[in-house]
This record gives structure tokens, C-alpha cells and sequence, in this order.
């Protein structure tokens, strides 16, 4: 009889065991997400078992040792970093030995980014200085200090924001702002205490790249010129030695969603990348979701969320081959309960053009998209500037999508008559009127209400001008297929709009109906007229960013939809420049406003809570670390990371091998049962 004397022993009767295999694994799962792509120095590796560039040139990888513990070895002289933290830089990958063939379209590429003399250009660049400039550390679970008040009761949860950061160390092509890997900063808060996580976003670019030690992928800001255009002729079939599918490439630095208990980090033109968050914040690509193999076409940085279980989704795209296969927008809806597509279908009319259409918003009955007055302009690779411009002969045009839709027939499209773009929508809305005549309905008309920042004239080039944006009131009549507009307020420049979280119902809590309804009776006529409003409580205020040049923010706006006017604006202190605003709801269903900010002045960052009602500010954090301006970002309660955490701790053994590979996973376990067998 065998001798135990360890718990190895046992693992090693689990694996000898076809009854068993499943003790095996959950010991195997346990060990693989504590060391997933931790090389031995220490440093994270975006789970490089799972991808490799060149598997037969590589030797198989190494595992640190079973249950050691992290220490932290560089905390940059942060006093509060304690042992549950850690700080790793990043930086390429020492040399293996043996230097890594490169293709021959790879040798050309690099031939190229010589031939554009890109060394003067990354020095000057206005989105590599300031705050601007990337890290170059990621760090995991920092203590943060509150300086000023204090974290109010029933915020638990994670402020997660996404944005660009190149490695400077391996940067050597022209850069657009966009261009850079996808890292998330997460503040965590939980019992009134708050840490911090920034990370990498390890999809397989920055896993690429990162085995490489140098830029590969195409960058936007690299088609420039007559190199550009060469560039542009064979940068496809280069991605595609790496990755096959060109709807996983560009980097997911937009957004984040977590939805249905999974969490995407997101880019217009990727599929949803979806990441496995862990409680102190670090994350593991899992893969691009493809809801079965429906997804055929990107999708956007702003799906939605509609209701308990469906998500709208869309996205626009000017890659040839999927627009000649389906078209320039391609919009869906999921849902997460039946498991299915209920619709996916291409709302526009014309293949000519291409219109920027970044954001999608949606009502009780419709989905709304449009077509702008800013279109793809290859040109630009030779004039400069963005390869999106502002086309003055082409109106602004809004397309209504109705949820039955089953074709692109049954989109309604409405000309508004006038040029123009909106960005990033604040809310929409429907107010019906009908007619009864002895109780009989025998009228009814539907009116949209949307509002939206608009830019008449915008440029995406944000080195070129500081684009202007007002508060527009959109009357859409669905009937008569009419738009009419008001201006709301035009005494601030503003974008990046967002709306509160719907009430969460609690004992001291009553929910207010979904709609609002008032009637009219014509006693002599026997007639009845009812209007509803299908604008809540829970969407009487927005928020957005108030805008100062070169995309920074400088304040909020507060803007109250029911009175139909500007309720408020907050700025942040001298020197201090801030981002787009989360907008949360407490457990007491209170509303509060975060937002990162960088002081200028003092070189240092902090996060800033106010309360949603008064706008007074609650509590000043002071990060440990420098965060850069970056894009958008969401507040995940407690609740929805509890689910998360909980979906990922019972996956089954079927799907963790669908994750990393069987042939991955059965190394693995073939690696851990040499390891712990006695000698």
C-alpha cells in the first residue's frame, strides 16, 4: 500500500483515476489561475501557455513551484504597499539563446517604419507626453489612500477603466492615440476600503508582441504616405501569420462590459474579448465571444443593455471584404436566457460609404442608429489628418430599428436635414398619444425623444481642432417620419455622456412605474386621449464630461431631463484634469459621481467621489500611482463581481479545456504529476 505522506501522493492517485478526473482538475484549476503566466522573474505573461508565435522554436514553458508566495519586489518606494500587493514592469522579453526568424513580409514592415523616420515623431508626440504618457508598471492590489473624506457606505464594487498604453521600450512605428495595448485600471472598493490593479489587457496582440519583444501589428498612425500605402498592401496577410481572424486584432482599449456574469473589454473593431476578472483585480483572456459562431462582423465599444436579459449590439466597419459579404453596420440582439441571436441584420441601404457610427442607443420599442455627416476618406493617407471627415453635403439621418426587425426592411430611415454627428447619445425615449372613441383605440402616434451632444462640423483629428458639442433635444415623429431639434444649452462644451444605473428595489424602497401616463377626456365627443412617457425616475438626470482641448476633461455636467435644461456643472480643482464620469448607484440607491484625475501641477492622480444630488465632493483618493488619460470605463457592483467570481469558480472540466487547449491542459497535468512525484 501506497504511503501518503503529502497531498501530492493523493493528486497522483486522482490523475491515475478515470473515476476521478475530476478531483484532479479542480486541483489542477486551483494552480493554474494562482500561477496563469507567471514566468519565474516574476513578471506577468498574459497566459502565454495559451498562445504561441512560434511553438516549434520555444521550449515548453516553466511553472514556478506549487503555493509560493508573492512578494513584492519593486513597490517604487510606495510606504502602503503591503505583502498582498505586487509591481511588475513590463518590458520585452530577454533573448532565448537563438535569434527568432522574422518573415519576409515582417523584414519589409520593419524596412518600412525606417523609411518613416518615426524616431522625431514618437519624441514629439503630444499623446506619448504629459499624462498622456504610458506606465510602465502593472501593480496588483496597492492599498489606496483617502485624503479628503471619506468612501460613503454602499459603494462595494470596482471602478474599471480601459484606455491605451504602448510599451514604450518596443515602440518604433508612428502612433495614433488609439493605437495602444488595451490596459485596465481597476479601483477596487470593498467593507469602506480601496486598492488599486492595473493591467494589461493580455489579448493575443499584446501576447504577440510581448513574445516578440517589438511592435508587430499595423498601428493607425503608420499610414501616412506613399510607406503607408505599401504598408497597407500586405499589413493583412502579415496579421495573418499571426492571427487569422482580423476581428481579433486591434487592441480592446475602448470600453469594458460585464454582462451575463462575463467580463469584455472592448474595441469597434474586434469582437468582444472576454476576460476572466479575478477578486484583486487582475485579468485572463479567455477569447473573443462569438455567441455560438453567429458573430460574423465586429462589434462595437457601446453594446446595450436592455432589460434583464438582452443585449443590442452593433458596429461599422471598412474593411472591404466584410462590407462587400454584408455591409458598412451590422446590428444584433441577444439573449442571454433563450441563448440566441433574436436578430442580426445590416440596417443600411448603401455600401458606397461608410459613416462613423461609434455608438448605438435603443428605446422601449426601437433601436436607434444613424448615419452622420463623417465618413472614411482613404485620401487622408496622403492629406492627413483622420481618415474620418466631415462631409457638409451629407445629412445627419437616424435609423429605426424595431425589435421584432427580422430584415433590413423593416429599418425606418428619417432624414434630419441637416449636417452634423453625434458621438456618445445621453438617453432616448418614447412618448405615445392615443386616440379612444367609445373605448376603441382608433389612433396612435409614437414620438422619439433623443438627446445627444452634436457637432456640426466634427473632426476626429484631435491634434487639428477642438471640436464643439451642445445638448440637443431630437424630436423623432416615427408617423410622419420628421425630426425636429432643440438646443438644450450651448453655454458648455460637452461629450461622453452617461445615465445612472436603474434602482435596485429594497425594503425602504418603492419602484417608480416605467412609464408615466396622463389623459384627456372629451365628454361630449366621447372621446379619450392618453399620452404615456416611457422616461422613469430612474432617467431623469444624465451626465457628461465638460470638454477642454486636446480631449481633456475639465468638469461635469449635470442635465435634468424632465425640466428639459441644464441642472448643473462641476469642475474639478486648478491644474487638475479629469475623464469621462461613472455615474453609481449605492445600496441605498443614493447616486454618486466618480472620476479619475491627474493634477498637473503635483504630477500625481487622484479619484474623486461627489454626491450625485448636491454635487458636493464626498472623498478625494490619492493613487499610488500615475494613471493616464484614457477612454471609457464602467462601475461593477459587488454583486455582479460575486457572479462573476462564482460563474468562473464552477466552470466544468469541459470548458476549462476549451480555454487553454487540451493539449495545454493535459501537459499541464502530466508537468504537476512529475513535479510531485517523490523521488
Amino acid at each position: 500500500m501506497m504511503k501518503l505522506k503529502t497531498a501530492s501522493h493523493l493528486l497522483i492517485i486522482l490523475c491515475s483515476s478515470n473515476t476521478d478526473l475530476l478531483g484532479a482538475h479542480s486541483f489542477l484549476l486551483a494552480y493554474y489561475y494562482r500561477h496563469r503566466g507567471r514566468h519565474s522573474n516574476g513578471r506577468v505573461s498574459s497566459n502565454a501557455l495559451s498562445y504561441k508565435s512560434h511553438p516549434e522554436d520555444d521550449p515548453p514553458p516553466s511553472y514556478p513551484p506549487l503555493f509560493d508566495d508573492i512578494t513584492d519586489n519593486n513597490n517604487n518606494g510606495n510606504d502602503d504597499a503591503v505583502s498582498s500587493s505586487s509591481s511588475f514592469t513590463t518590458t520585452p522579453p530577454l533573448p532565448r539563446g537563438r535569434k527568432r526568424r522574422r518573415s519576409f513580409l515582417h523584414q519589409l514592415d520593419r524596412f518600412l517604419t525606417i523609411l518613416q523616420n518615426t524616431q522625431g515623431h514618437l519624441s514629439n508626440h503630444i499623446f506619448l507626453s504629459g499624462n498622456f504618457a504610458p506606465v510602465l508598471e502593472e501593480h496588483v492590489q496597492v492599498p489606496v489612500k483617502v485624503v479628503e473624506g471619506a468612501i460613503p457606505d454602499g459603494i462595494d464594487g470596482a471602478f474599471c477603466r480601459n484606455g491605451p498604453n504602448p510599451i514604450m521600450a518596443m515602440q518604433r512605428k508612428r502612433y495614433h492615440w488609439f493605437d495602444g495595448h488595451a490596459m485596465l485600471h481597476t479601483l477596487m472598493i470593498k467593507d469602506g476600503n480601496a486598492t488599486y490593479t492595473n493591467q494589461f489587457v493580455p489579448c493575443p496582440r499584446y501576447q504577440i508582441e510581448q513574445e516578440l519583444g517589438e511592435e508587430y501589428f499595423p498601428t493607425i498612425g503608420e499610414y501616412k504616405g506613399v510607406v503607408g500605402l505599401l504598408k497597407l498592401s500586405f499589413h493583412s496577410e502579415l496579421v495573418k501569420q499571426k492571427i487569422q481572424d482580423l476581428k481579433q486584432v486591434a487592441p480592446p482599449n475602448t470600453n469594458i462590459l460585464m454582462w451575463n456574469n462575463k467580463f469584455y473589454c472592448l474595441h469597434e473593431a474586434n469582437l468582444p474579448m472576454e476576460c476572466r476578472m479575478f477578486p484583486d483585480g487582475r485579468l485572463e483572456y479567455l477569447g473573443s465571444e462569438t455567441f455560438d459562431g453567429i458573430l460574423d462582423y465586429p462589434v462595437s465599444a457601446h453594446p446595450v443593455k436592455d432589460g434583464e436579459d438582452d443585449l443590442i449590439f452593433h458596429s461599422y466597419s471598412v474593411d472591404e471584404q466584410l462590407i462587400e459579404e454584408h455591409g458598412t453596420m451590422k446590428v444584433g440582439k441577444y439573449n442571454s436566457k433563450r441563448q440566441t441571436v433574436d436578430f442580426y441584420l445590416v440596417p443600411t441601404p448603401s455600401k458606397k460609404y461608410v459613416s462613423f457610427a461609434h455608438s448605438i442607443i435603443s428605446t422601449e420599442h426601437f433601436i436607434i442608429v444613424w448615419d452622420c455627416s463623417v465618413h472614411f476618406q482613404a485620401d487622408a493617407l496622403f492629406y492627413g489628418g483622420s481618415f474620418f471627415k466631415h462631409n457638409d453635403n451629407h445629412s445627419l439621418k437616424f435609423g429605426l430599428i424595431p425589435k421584432d426587425a427580422t430584415n433590413r426592411d423593416d429599418v425606418i430611415w428619417i432624414d434630419s436635414n441637416e449636417s452634423g454627428a453625434i458621438i456618445h447619445p445621453l438617453c432616448a425615449w418614447e412618448e405615445v398619444e392615443e386616440e379612444y372613441h367609445f373605448g376603441k383605440l382608433i389612433s396612435s402616434r409614437t414620438i422619439i425623444k433623443l438627446w445627444s451632444p452634436f457637432s456640426k462640423d466634427l473632426e476626429l483629428d484631435l491634434l487639428k481642432k477642438v471640436n464643439t458639442f451642445h445638448m440637443i433635444e431630437y424630436t423623432i415623429d416615427v408617423h410622419s417620419k420628421s425630426v425636429t431639434r432643440d438646443v438644450i444649452d450651448d453655454s458648455i462644451n460637452s461629450e461622453f455622456s452617461v445615465m445612472p444605473p436603474r434602482a435596485k428595489p429594497s425594503s425602504s424602497f418603492v419602484a417608480t412605474p416605467s412609464f408615466s401616463s396622463s389623459s384627456k377626456l372629451d365628454i361630449e365627443a366621447n372621446s379619450t386621449t392618453k399620452k404615456y412617457s416611457t422616461l422613469s425616475d430612474d432617467d431623469r438626470v444624465g451626465f457628461t464630461a465638460i470638454l477642454a482641448d486636446q480631449g481633456k476633461f475639465i468638469g461635469y455636467a449635470k442635465w435634468d431631463l424632465v425640466r428639459r435644461r441644464l441642472d448643473s456643472t462641476v469642475y474639478y480643482d486648478k491644474d487638475e484634469i479629469g475623464g469621462e464620469p461613472t455615474v453609481v448607484r449605492a445600496a441605498d440607491n443614493k447616486l454618486y459621481i466618480g472620476c479619475y484625475v491627474h493634477n498637473e501641477l503635483e504630477e500625481r492622480s487622484y479619484f474623486i467621489l461627489y454626491d450625485g444630488e448636491t454635487n458636493e465632493k464626498v472623498s478625494r483618493l490619492q493613487m499610488p500611482y500615475r494613471i493616464p488619460y484614457g477612454f471609457h470605463g464602467q462601475f461593477v457592483s459587488r454583486e455582479d463581481l460575486e457572479r462573476h467570481f462564482e460563474y468562473h469558480d464552477s466552470r466544468p472540466f469541459s470548458e476549462l479545456k476549451e480555454d487553454i487547449g487540451e493539449e495545454i491542459y493535459r501537459r499541464l497535468l502530466q508537468q504537476m504529476i512529475t513535479m510531485l512525484t517523490f523521488p
